[in-house]
Formats: C-alpha cells, sequence, structure tokens
C-alpha cells in the first residue's frame, strides 16, 4: 500500500506540475486576460484541479486569476502563500507540496484540515515579474484507489489462507502428521519403550519408512530384552557369590563390583582412615594395594594371584585380564576369604603340635620313671615310691587331657547332654568360693563374691555350671598375681542372667582375644604350660554354655584384667536337653 501511495503521488505530481507549466504559458502568451482565464477554468475543473496566482507582492489575485471548483474546497489562500515549499517558484523553481492545509468553510461551515498535493511554477505575465502559479487538488481518488487496493490485497488474503490452509492440511495429513507420529515413537524408543507402533497408511516411501520403523522397533526390543535377561543373570550371580567381584577399566577405575566387594572396599577405607560415600570409593578407583596388581596384569596379560589382608581379614586375589577385541581393554578380580581356612589350618596345626606336646611330656616322664625302678636307680623305698608317684600324677593328668579331649569332641558333636532341674545358683557359687579360699589365701591374692538378684534358684545343670565355673576362677586366678582380686559377679534382668568372672590380672592381648576359646590355644604358651593349662578349659566352657542356649564373650586389657561374661536364658522347666 505504501508503494501504490508513493506512485500515485509521484505520477500525480509530476502531471500536476506539467499542467501548472502549461498554464502557465497559457497565461503569458495570450494577451486577452479573461478569455485565457475563462480557457484556464474550463481546463482546470476538467482535471479537478483549483487554480490561485500570487503576485510578486505576495498579494492573492482572486478576482482575475482564481479558479473555482465547487468540487474541490478551497484552500486558505495565506497557507499557499505562506508554505516554504510553494514559495520555490518565486526564485524560478518549482515547489510541490502534499500536506494538511485549512479548508476555508461554505455556507458558514467550520474551518477544517484536509490533505491536498500542490504544486507552484512560476508565473511571468502582465502582472509582471516573479509572480507564481499555484495548482492544488484533493487526494479522494487516491483514497478511493487505496480503498479498492485495499480491499482486493484483502480477498486475495483471504484467498491465499483458504488455498494455503487447504495445502497444509493435505500437507499434515499425508506428510507432516506421520513424520510427527514417527517423531513420537522414535522418542518412546529413546525412553526405552519399544512398544509403539506407526501405523502404515500409504505405500509410498513414508509408508516404507514407517514399516522399517516398527521392524527396527521389534528388533531392538528384542534385543534390549536379551541383554536385559542376560545383565540380571550376570548381576544375580554377582549378588549370590560369596566372594568380592570387582571388574576395572587399564585406567583402574572401577566399573562393577558386588555387595561382598563393595564391603571390602569399605573396609579398606575404614582402615586408610577414611569416610567416604560408596559412589566416592567407585569414583576414586582402585585401592593402591591393587594398581600394582592390575599393572601386571594389563602387560603381562596374565591372571595375577596373591594375598591381601584388610582390616585383619586374609583375601585370596585373583585378578584377570578383559578382552576387547584381542586388545586388554580392563581386568576383573575376584576376592575370596580366606580368613576362616587359614585359621583352620592353623588351628590343625596348632592342635597337631599341642595334642602331640601335651602327651609327650607325660610319656616321657612316664618312660624315663619307670626305667629308674625298673634300673633299680632308686635305692630306698621312699625313692621307688615318690617316683611312683611321679609315675601316677603324670599318667593321671594324660588321662584328663585324653577325658577332656574325648568330652570337647562330643560337645562340639552336638552330643552333650544336660541334666536341667532347679537348683540354687548362689548356694553354687558361694561352695566354688570356698572351694578356692584356701589357694588365694596362700598366694595373697582375693576372691569375692558379688550378687545382685531378686532370686537365687534357677533352671540349670548344677554339675555343668560347677564345672564352668571352676574353670574360669581356676584361670583367673592363675594369671592374678599376688594382691590382686577374683569377683564372681551375678545379675538378673528380665530373663536373662549374667554371670561375670573378673580379675586384675595381666589381662589377654588384644591379638589372641578372638582365638581364647579356641582348642589349645594359650596365649602365653610358656606360662600356662608352667602352671598346669591344656588350653582345653575354655572350650568346654563355652560349648557347656552354647548347651544352655547362652553366650560367653571376654573383654580384657593388657596389664589391667580380664573379664569373662555368661548371658543365660532363665529356665521354668525341667528335664534333660541334648
Amino acid at each position: 500500500m505504501q508503494f501504490f501511495d508513493g506512485f500515485y503521488e509521484k505520477q500525480r505530481t509530476s502531471n500536476l506540475v506539467h499542467l501548472a507549466q502549461n498554464m502557465a504559458d497559457v497565461l503569458n502568451v495570450y494577451q486577452d486576460q479573461e478569455q485565457t482565464v475563462h480557457i484556464a477554468r474550463e481546463l482546470l475543473n476538467g482535471y479537478g484541479t483549483r487554480m490561485v496566482v500570487i503576485n510578486s507582492a505576495g498579494e492573492f489575485a482572486r478576482q482575475k486569476f482564481s479558479s473555482v471548483n465547487p468540487d474541490i474546497p478551497e484552500v486558505d489562500a495565506k497557507e499557499l502563500m505562506n508554505h516554504p515549499a510553494l514559495k520555490k517558484a518565486f526564485s524560478g523553481n518549482v515547489g510541490t507540496a502534499r500536506s494538511l492545509f485549512t479548508v476555508v468553510p461554505n455556507n458558514g461551515g467550520a474551518p477544517h484540515k484536509e490533505e491536498f498535493l500542490a504544486v507552484s511554477v512560476p508565473l511571468h505575465s502582465s502582472l509582471g515579474k516573479n509572480n507564481e502559479l499555484i495548482l492544488y487538488q484533493t487526494l479522494d481518488e487516491l483514497r478511493q484507489t487505496m480503498s479498492e487496493t485495499s480491499w482486493f490485497i484483502f480477498y486475495a488474503a483471504v484467498i491465499g489462507i483458504i488455498l494455503t490452509t487447504f495445502f497444509a492440511f493435505f500437507l499434515s495429513t499425508r506428510i507432516t502428521q506421520p513424520l510427527r507420529t514417527m517423531k513420537k515413537a522414535a522418542d518412546s524408543y529413546s525412553h526405552g519403550d519399544f512398544t509403539a507402533q506407526i501405523p502404515i497408511r500409504t505405500n509410498d516411501e513414508i509408508g516404507e519408512l514407517a514399516g522399517t520403523f516398527n521392524h527396527m522397533a521389534r528388533r531392538l526390543n528384542d534385543l534390549i530384552l536379551a541383554l536385559s535377561r542376560e545383565k540380571e543373570e550376570i548381576s544375580s550371580v554377582l549378588k549370590s557369590m560369596v566372594d568380592g567381584v570387582i571388574t576395572v577399566d587399564r585406567q583402574g577405575n572401577i566399573i562393577v563390583t558386588n555387595p561382598p566387594a563393595d564391603s571390602i572396599l569399605k573396609a579398606w577405607s575404614f582402615e586408610q582412615g577414611e569416610t567416604e560415600q560408596q559412589e566416592d570409593r567407585l569414583n576414586r578407583g582402585l585401592p593402591e594395594f591393587m594398581r600394582s596388581i592390575l599393572d601386571q596384569v594389563v602387560k603381562n596379560e596374565q591372571d595375577v594371584i596373591s594375598d591381601v589382608m584388610i582390616q585383619g581379614r586374609i583375601y585370596a586375589l585373583v585378578m584377570g585380564p578383559l578382552y576387547d577385541n584381542n586388545q586388554v581393554r580392563g581386568a576383573v578380580a575376584v576376592m575370596r576369604d580366606m580368613t576362616q581356612e587359614r585359621k583352620l589350618d592353623k588351628l590343625r596345626k596348632d592342635f597337631l603340635a599341642n595334642v602331640s606336646h601335651e602327651l609327650r611330656t607325660p610319656l616321657v616322664m612316664l618312660q624315663g620313671y619307670s626305667e629308674a625302678i625298673i634300673d633299680d636307680i632308686a635305692p630306698t623305698q621312699e625313692e621307688k615310691k615318690e617316683l611312683a608317684q611321679i609315675i601316677y600324677d603324670e599318667s593321671v593328668r594324660m588321662s584328663r587331657l585324653v577325658n577332656e579331649l574325648l568330652d570337647l569332641a562330643r560337645m562340639e558333636a552336638g552330643h552333650i547332654e544336660l541334666n536341667i532341674e532347679q537348683m540354687n545358683l548362689l548356694q553354687l557359687e558361694d561352695k566354688v568360693i570356698r572351694k578356692f579360699n584356701g589357694v588365694v589365701k596362700e598366694q595373697g591374692k582375693r576372691l569375692q563374691l558379688d550378687w545382685d538378684s531378686s532370686q537365687d534358684t534357677f533352671y540349670l545343670d548344677a554339675d555343668r555350671m560347677e564345672q564352668v565355673l571352676t574353670n574360669l576362677i581356676d584361670n583367673a586366678i592363675r594369671h592374678t598375681s599376688s594382691g590382686g582380686t577374683v569377683t564372681l559377679r551375678t545379675v538378673t534382668r528380665g530373663d536373662r542372667c549374667t554371670i561375670e568372672v573378673s580379675d586384675t590380672g595381666s589381662g589377654i592381648p588384644a591379638e589372641d582375644l578372638p582365638f581364647v576359646f579356641e582348642r589349645f590355644y594359650k596365649a602365653d604358651k610358656a606360662r600356662t604350660r608352667r602352671r598346669g593349662g591344656t588350653g582345653l578349659g575354655l572350650s568346654i566352657v563355652k560349648n557347656i554354655v552354647q548347651a544352655h542356649g547362652g553366650t560367653i564373650t571376654v573383654h580384657s586389657k593388657l596389664g589391667e584384667g580380664t573379664t569373662f561374661s555368661i548371658d543365660l536364658f532363665i529356665h521354668h522347666e525341667e528335664g534333660s536337653v541334648l
């Protein structure tokens, strides 16, 4: 519309300038001014234009040279004379203007502004030089043309929108909609949902593409299901393994672990004084003690077997290479807790050594003193009796050792029989205390009873409990130096009874505490051998307590003493228990 407006203005201005110049020539050539003005008025009326002549004095020559066209409003002549663009005619130039001018009202109406197109040209007539001729006309024709053009553009736009809508609907139906459906299905595929299917409506390229999408989705779904099943199987196998499994890349970054491996890594972090979370441990990579093994595996492409110790536990580590297209891309490490196996192996060796040692000493003594009697080395009857007494004591000691081994074997095999009956535990403890009173007085030690219970009768095996208390108190007295104190304390809370035997003796080293209940285990071999211990007493005590359904624990600090605690469930019925 702006283009039309500018083009129309340019053409009308050019025509109006040409007309004004012709009018000026006519007025200059013809001498009869009245006839000339009459002709000019007729021509101007035909062009829908009004004419104004302004003399060199700036006066409006209304009477002689003004044209009157009733179809064109009359403009205030002063505004025409004062318009800067129209004054150019006084200097010999052509002036043009498109502006708002005040319309002189007819019949006493109110003045108003209206847009006109006006041109001015120089006029040299009988009035003198430096006059100007002004022609002006309204822009109604332009406005009418613009209005019609606007409607034409509007109709064309409506038709274009209708055609575009129809074409867009066609594209949406045949092209865009299938593509949107494919995009939606592709989004579902990207989120792992391969069940979405694309409906095939045509047999063209889009239909073939939809069919290819559906086929790809089915294949991917089958592949993902197979991979998921395989992953779940591997995950189940890893979780069910008691061995720790760690998979790493060439740089030592951890890829996969199972719960036992997480526990091992956590124990190693705790041993290093670290409190980081599991994600931090995995992101940090392998522990330092495994990095050198990984370097060997990657370099030699062979399995490496080694033993590592973490938090006092021994792990057998086997690390092998992982291949990707015949290249080592990482390694897998399997860590098995061998603490119990090594412990049992050590106990087996210690058991054989201890049994051999415990039996060899009395056998050697029996053999030696028997030979002394046979060879009549002892000349007097008293000396022979003394040798015979030694042989008897050693045979009793060997018999006691064998009986304890048999009892312990029956207990560990589950063949121990308890005669549960109502008994007075306070009287039993007092009896055991009186048994050792003479010994502790001779050695300058104290043995005391601490009873903190509202009842004193319990359902227990009296003989077995006496054996337990005797063994614990005897051990406490033997390992307490002169001036020390041994305390037998009993406390009941609800349906639980706790019996403690504590001393102020030398204590047990921390590294020996986990093994004090093992057969033949002796924290100080020389000391216990000197004091007549066999190393079986605490094992028997533990089995008797467990047969009663209780537990026994030990707490000790080296140089401060030891406390054995028995926690028993209070039975309320009699009978024999196997």
